[in-house]
């Protein structure tokens, strides 16, 4: 099992969703997006919001909901929309007609809210009386709840037997005209602590979910930063293609995560060299080419049960967010895997040479 040839950090490195420093603790991707693409990629884009820029923002709806809370937490949807929704739709740029003054006829069910890109596109819907033609004018779709109704429940009040996702998909599949062309691909899904976006190309279960609050915990400027620039109205708009930018974030984030788990594939094996190699070649274990199918099989043994836990880590099934509901400081300080990262990565840390640094990281 001779020394393979060196290839660069970069190359060889295992990325599975970890950033840095932390995890996020607001988001989470259901086959639209990767936590990945989204922390390494689109959020250090020049499309991706300046924190000075949102920050007046973030205090605005932060201090409503704190504000707010008590309240929204025991009244019913109506409560809900008038006393945040409405506020925080305006205050992120979209103007939009409720379902109360909506014309019905395109879909079963009446969306909560028509949004639009600006005000000159909702006043020529209001004066259409058929559905279609709200619709044509519109960017997206919203379907509400009140705050902390499940949205993987089904409805008991509101809409008897559909699940909210249900209802999203309603429409989206019925928001075209009469020759097939769609209105939009995207609809947003929320009862205020919990936006959720879905895709008309994407599977009925797929969704990319942004957590604005937990309780009274509010999400960080950081990654309050992903929930203005995935769900504005900039993200909705389409082009000459009909191709808004939450589609080409989709396409590239799936052709990223795509080209990672293959890359992923051949790395592990070079990884399980490496592993191998540094048991060889530590003189205490006193290994000999005897040894060897022993080696291969604990070197494989050992490399997965890492990418176990770095997976559970990326995914938050292992307590390593820095904040919010099954958090832990200890786990995460002290025996998470997350937090050599970092320091793995530090040239003067770990030089080329192995150092007793190596043996007790291990």
């Amino acid at each position: 099992m001779p020394p393979r040839k060196k290839i660069s950090a970069a190359d060889s490195q295992l990325s599975l969703g970890i950033k840095d420093s932390e995890l996020s603790a607001s988001f989470v991707c259901k086959g639209i997006f990767s936590a990945n693409y989204l922390h390494q990629h689109f959020g250090k884009s020049g499309d991706f919001p300046k924190l000075d820029d949102v920050r007046p923002i973030y205090e605005k709806i932060k201090n409503r909901w704190l504000e707010e809370f008590a309240g929204l937490r025991t009244r019913k949807e109506a409560y809900t929309r008038t006393e945040f929704l409405d506020p925080v739709l305006k205050e992120i740029g979209w103007t939009f007609i409720p379902e109360q003054e909506l014309p019905s006829g395109v879909t079963r069910k009446r969306p909560d809210y028509c949004l639009f890109l600006d005000d000159e596109a909702r006043q020529r819907a209001a004066k259409e009386t058929e559905a279609a033609d709200v619709f044509r004018e519109a960017a997206t779709a919203l379907e509400a709840k009140r705050v902390q109704h499940s949205l993987d429940e089904v409805s008991d009040k509101e809409t008897p037997g559909w699940f909210p996702s249900q209802q999203v998909q309603d429409y989206l599949r019925n928001a075209k005209d009469k020759t097939g062309q769609r209105f939009f691909n995207w609809a947003i899904l929320t009862n205020g602590n919990e936006w959720r976006l879905y895709c008309e190309q994407a599977a009925n279960d797929a969704y990319f979910g942004f957590h604005l609050a937990h309780e009274e915990e509010f999400c960080s400027l950081e990654d309050f930063g992903f929930f203005i620039a995935l769900f504005r109205p900039q993200s909705f708009e389409l082009n000459a293609e009909r191709r808004c930018p939450l589609d080409d974030v989709r396409e590239e984030s799936l052709d990223r995560q795509a080209e990672l788990e293959s890359n992923l594939r051949k790395r592990i094996f070079d990884v399980l060299e490496d592993l191998a190699n540094g048991f060889r070649d530590y003189p205490a274990n006193g290994i000999t080419k005897q040894d060897f199918p022993t080696l291969y099989d604990n070197s494989l043994v050992f490399l997965y049960r890492l990418l176990f836990v770095l997976y559970a880590e990326s995914r938050g099934l292992l307590p390593v967010k820095p904040s919010g509901h099954g958090s832990s400081k200890i786990y995460r300080e002290k025996f998470s895997l997350a937090r050599l990262v970092k320091t793995l990565r530090e040239k003067t840390v770990f030089p080329a040479t192995p150092l007793p640094s190596f043996t007790t990281t291990y």
